[in-house]
């Protein structure tokens, strides 16, 4: 404002008497305080008092007029959605349209191409500003994904951890307990193996912990794999669940065989399978295990009780198979056959494989 002023007060171009031209001057200036909260009014104010200077005196021909203007253009193009934006921009092209009618020139396409480019260039920085939002919500939202999967399988794996733990601690502690009541010497074997449950589960829980409490960003590594099925297979045995099971040798089961996150889902399949036969199945237990050369098959069945059990679970331990199957390339099925309970899966030997019968 100050240099509006002091231009037109030094005449320098003369514009006219300067009760015209110094009001004029500070009108259009002071316009430029509003260019981002009230950009059309603005643009309004600015082409209305240039229009009257012109009227009355001279057109305001100096540089400020004319900078004021560009940047007045440019803003009501950034500030403002399209419909107000155009608005605001065919106000200022009349208005400097009718200024030059008014003064006899000729400059229509030259004014039209300044101009317009001006509210082009807003135009743009708008649309880029949009982009650039849209963006970071984006980035915010896969933030939030990446945060809820995270989540979802640290609670898989803690699930898978601890409900297999507590069933056989639970069958142990009840069979030394009744051990305890009639022959003491016969409850060591009980609570050596919830010694052993109890200490594997934390071994696993304290794995998991370490990972998540890591400053590198990497995956939960697999606790569990293929050859582990065999201890896994005797410790439930062990904690009195019969089973009839059908593994490969455990040269053909070594770690290189399938991808590890293969094998460990396959090792949480039938490790949840098994807990849940040990918690609720009525008779043996058959686990068949078949590493084809691309596929690696899993079928555990086992009889339903004559009645339902009084305990029956929530069911997340079999939507957590199925996650983890599907996320494995996968297929998996689990329902009741006749009086048994069967689960199929049929997994890839190589995550991104796909599965082929």
């Amino acid at each position: 404002m100050s240099l509006a002023v002091a231009g037109v007060l030094t005449g320098n171009p003369d514009e006219g008497p300067w009760a015209v031209t110094v009001p004029t001057a500070v009108v259009m200036t002071s316009a430029l305080a509003w260019r981002r909260r009230a950009s059309v009014a603005a643009v309004c104010v600015g082409v209305l008092a240039m229009v009257t200077q012109t009227l009355l005196a001279e057109p305001a021909g100096s540089l400020w007029a004319f900078a004021t203007m560009l940047v007045l253009t440019y803003s009501v193009a950034a500030e403002r959605d399209e419909g107000l934006a155009a608005v605001g921009g065919a106000v200022m092209l009349a208005g400097q349209f009718l200024t030059e009618r008014v003064e006899g020139g000729v400059d229509y396409v030259f004014i039209a191409i300044v101009f317009g480019g001006a509210w082009l260039v807003g135009r743009a920085v708008r649309h880029w500003r949009s982009r650039a939002a849209h963006a970071e919500d984006h980035r915010h939202e896969l933030a939030l994904l990446a945060v809820a999967e995270e989540r979802v399988r640290v609670a898989r794996e803690l699930h898978d951890v601890v409900a297999h733990a507590l069933s056989i601690i639970a069958v142990q502690a009840d069979a030394a307990e009744a051990a305890l009541l009639r022959d003491p010497g016969r409850a060591a074997d009980p609570l050596r193996a919830i010694r052993a449950s109890a200490r594997e589960a934390l071994d696993d829980m304290r794995h998991m912990l370490a990972l998540l409490r890591s400053d590198e960003d990497e995956p939960l590594a697999p606790v569990r794999s293929l050859p582990d099925l065999f201890a896994l297979v005797e410790s439930t045995r062990a904690a009195g669940l019969v089973i009839d099971a059908h593994l490969p040798g455990e040269a053909e089961l070594g770690r290189d065989a399938v991808d590890p996150a293969v094998g460990t889902t396959c090792y949480r399949l039938v490790q949840e399978a098994l807990t849940n036969a040990l918690r609720y199945a009525a008779g043996p237990v058959r686990l068949d295990v078949v590493l084809a050369p691309r596929v690696l098959r899993v079928c555990v069945v086992n009889h339903l009780p004559a009645e339902p059990s009084a305990t029956s679970g929530t069911g997340r331990g079999l939507i957590g198979l199925a996650e983890r199957v599907r996320n494995a390339g996968g297929s998996f099925s689990a329902g009741t056959e006749g009086t048994q309970f069967v689960l199929r899966a049929e997994l890839p030997c190589r995550v991104g494989a796909g599965v082929r019968s």
